[in-house]
Order: C-alpha cells, then sequence, then structure tokens
C-alpha cells in the first residue's frame, strides 16, 4: 500500500503531510471479518518527524456489491515517533500506544488480485519523551490517511 499521511496535534505542528509506504496482511476468518496487520512508514519534513505505525485489529466487510467489498477496520498498535525539536535542535525518540479506525473498499481483480482504497485515522495516546539535554518533549496526536492497496490472495 502507499499513500499520503496528515500530522495533527502535537506531532503536526510545522510539520507537512507526507507519501507513506505502507504492508499489510490479511487472514480471512469468514465472509464478513478477518484479522489484520499492517505497517507503515513516514518521514516528514526531512526528518523533522519520523513515524513507524504497526497496527492488528479486526477487518469488517459490510456487503458485497459483485466484485467490490467495502469494510471498516478498528485495531491497536504501537507508534514509533521521532521528533525533532527546536533551540538546540534534538531528536526526542518515544514509543506509544494508539488506536486504528478506517473504511474503505477493495476489487477483485481476479481471484488472486485485488486494488482498494482505505481510509484511515490513528490516534496515538499521550507520552512524554526525554532527550539528550534531558529536555521534555510531549508525544501526542493524530495521523489520518488516504491509501492505495494491492494484494495477492495465497
Amino acid at each position: 500500500m502507499v499513500g499520503q499521511i496528515w500530522p495533527a496535534g502535537q506531532i503536526g505542528a510545522n510539520v507537512d503531510g507526507a507519501m507513506a509506504p505502507g504492508i499489510f496482511y490479511e487472514y480471512e476468518a469468514s465472509d464478513v471479518f478477518c484479522v489484520y496487520g499492517q505497517g507503515l512508514f513516514a518521514n516528514f519534513n526531512d526528518g523533522g518527524l519520523k513515524t513507524t505505525d504497526t497496527t492488528v485489529g479486526i477487518k469488517a466487510h459490510l456487503v458485497y456489491y459483485d466484485k467490490l467489498a467495502p469494510f471498516v477496520l478498528v485495531g491497536a498498535g504501537l507508534y514509533f515517533v521521532k521528533l525533532a525539536t527546536s533551540s538546540p535542535t534534538e531528536i526526542a525518540s518515544k514509543t506509544v500506544f494508539g488506536f486504528h479506525l478506517g473504511a474503505g473498499a477493495d476489487l477483485d481483480i481476479t481471484e488472486r488480485f485485488l486494488i482498494g482504497l482505505q481510509f484511515d485515522v490513528h490516534s496515538l495516546f499521550a507520552g512524554t519523551a526525554i532527550t539528550a539535554s534531558t529536555k521534555r518533549v510531549e508525544i501526542s496526536g493524530r495521523e489520518t490517511g488516504f491509501f492505495l492497496r494491492g494484494g495477492v490472495r495465497f
């Protein structure tokens, strides 16, 4: 998967959106539900903010229209955040917990291949990172993303 991520909240201060590559895996437990895992990496503003998002959860297909299947996601994950501070410039690094909500649709091209679109909201719980000079930095916020997905079933 590949898409655009826009940070907000404390981690989004003075940071623009960025393109983010990702990977996902889904295990279908039934025609409606599947378990998913997803990882995303984003590098904002030439290293001013770097995030690696790892989430797991449940995906539910709402209905099937021929080969089109809209879905919703709900899950939780670990978010590895590196945030550059100003005066003096240092890196604050913290791993925080958060939750993930999403919606989208998959289109079956063949029995094995699919493409789709996905909209995500990742909400990071607050945490405090301490830099090398013992400066305390608040790590909290939210990431919103829109992704193009492609997959192979096996």
